[in-house]
């Protein structure tokens, strides 16, 4: 194990080692604020999807659809994963909170992880509400073999 600085890195600087966190800072306030109303809504997305789980979709009614309830759901679970993500990919490092932590270690693939995430449910967040239209258009077309047609994609 290496010990030695990496030019352009925080890696083994003392400098970045010896960081202090002062809670009382801007960055500290913007990285709070989110979750006053993320935690609300984590609420709201489970009760959605329990919601979803619980129902009984053998029984037909008029205007209720699996699917589409499946790709409005997913589609929240996804934005809020997204939240989460970039979260932890923007607003957390932004306050210097892990700095001296991530200063004593080795360099590592983590951080990647991280953003593939980030981009991963961004791109999810996108593809459930551009999904919905198209379930909602094989539904007027195929209205009477609609569930054999369902069938064959899933």
């Amino acid at each position: 194990m290496s010990t030695t600085v990496i030019p352009g890195a925080i890696h083994y600087n003392i400098s970045y080692i010896n960081y202090q966190y002062e809670f009382n800072g801007f960055p500290t306030i913007l990285a709070i604020i989110p979750w006053i109303y993320m935690l609300p809504t984590l609420f709201v997305i489970l009760k959605i999807f329990s919601v979803y789980l619980q129902t009984d979709w053998d029984n037909l009614e008029p205007g209720k659809n699996q699917h589409v309830f499946l790709s409005i759901s997913l589609s929240l679970i996804f934005s809020y994963l997204f939240f989460v993500f970039d979260y932890i990919e923007v607003r957390l490092p932004a306050t210097g909170y892990f700095t001296s932590y991530c200063a004593g270690m080795e360099p590592n693939h983590w951080l990647k992880m991280v953003i593939l995430f980030a981009f991963y449910s961004n791109y999810c967040a996108m593809a459930f509400p551009f999904l919905m239209p198209v379930i909602r258009l094989v539904i007027l077309i195929y209205p009477k073999d609609y569930n054999k047609v369902s069938a064959k994609f899933g």
